[in-house]
């Protein structure tokens, strides 16, 4: 991410990252520090996997903990527009390919996990159905190829 670039986020997003945030500080952090703390007193630091696997989890963990605090930083809250039929940020929609039906909800980059089934407004698949409706045919120009889909439902 560029460095003055605002990140997009819903009011939801915002409060899921903060909340993330209290957790790996309050709850994680004071764990792993209790770990090293424990590794250390083993005696020679050199041969100590413990201690070296702890130190690298801090590292992480602290990592993380910046990430989500520049992106609280630069925030800008986005709402969704009203429902009007069409694809657009925060709607649940329904898509066809040779592979069959798949549910999506399109939300910001910042939100974004497939494993969720919520793609990126600005994912190849988000952009290309984005302001369509059910019955359109769309062409998607992905990383693996151009494929056609079906908007089947939007909601």
């Amino acid at each position: 991410m560029a460095l003055g670039r605002p990140v997009l986020l819903t009011a939801d997003g915002q409060a899921a990252l903060i909340a993330e945030m209290r957790a790996l500080i309050d709850t994680k952090r004071p764990e792993i520090v209790q770990r090293v703390a424990t590794a250390r007193a083993e005696g020679d630091l050199r041969e100590n996997f413990a201690y070296h696997d702890a130190r690298r989890e801090l590292g992480l963990l602290d990592g993380r903990v910046q990430t989500i605090e520049g992106m609280l930083r630069r925030a800008l809250i986005v709402e969704a527009a009203p429902y009007d039929g069409t694809v657009g940020l925060g709607a649940t929609v329904v898509v066809r390919d040779d592979f069959g039906d798949s549910e999506y909800t399109i939300v910001v980059p910042a939100e974004a996990d497939i494993a969720l089934q919520r793609i990126s407004l600005d994912s190849p698949l988000g952009a290309a159905i984005s302001g369509h409706r059910a019955g359109d045919e769309v062409v998607v120009d992905s990383p693996g190829g151009i494929r056609r889909v079906a908007v089947v439902h939007v909601r």
